[in-house]
């Protein structure tokens, strides 16, 4: 039963984060997939207490989309800076589910160089983002800044989903011996 659970887990996180990749401008549904991450990193607490961490701060961010909805905050200065602080949540919910797996590589002494490159990956989408919030970069710089952030964001959305199966790999592994 605790194999099933485990594999059930990492499917919902993969899952949310696969949801959430699909429907960027839908804010319910992004509601819904980062409640698929918060259960499914809540479930595998047990195999590291980074997931758990990780579903705090999923829960953090559902809160703030729910706040962001359409007819609770009307458009201004006030909703573009809870925008920008929501990011926040999100970056360390990827982060947290990162070292998480770290944690399961290095238990079964793997290297966890992989989760490293992918967690500055996935850092520097969000991070250069919120750096180009203020507005003092140029129009070129901007434009450059946004397209080198929303790549990142995308390769490190699309890598922690594929270092999510194999922590679910491992996961199983290790509690099958």
């Amino acid at each position: 039963m605790k194999l099933l659970k485990g594999y059930y887990a990492y499917l919902a996180v993969s899952g949310g984060l696969v949801l959430n990749l699909a429907v960027q401008s839908n804010w319910m549904l992004r509601i819904v997939a980062f409640a698929l991450v918060s259960a499914g990193a809540l479930s595998v607490q047990s195999a590291s207490r980074w997931y758990t961490r990780a579903s705090i701060a999923a829960d953090v961010y559902m809160a703030f989309s729910l706040v962001l909805g359409p007819a609770v905050i009307p458009p201004g200065l006030l909703r573009i800076a809870l925008e920008y602080a929501s990011l926040v949540p999100l970056l360390l919910t990827g982060c947290m589910l990162l070292m998480g797996v770290k944690d399961q590589m290095r238990r079964i002494e793997h290297s966890a160089l992989p989760e490293w490159v992918l967690l500055v990956v996935w850092s520097a989408g969000y991070i250069l983002t919120l750096l180009a919030a203020p507005g003092w970069l140029n129009d070129f710089l901007f434009s450059n800044v946004v397209t080198l952030a929303n790549t990142c964001i995308s390769i490190g959305t699309v890598a922690l989903i594929v270092e999510m199966f194999r922590a679910q790999r491992i996961y199983l592994q290790t509690e099958e011996q």
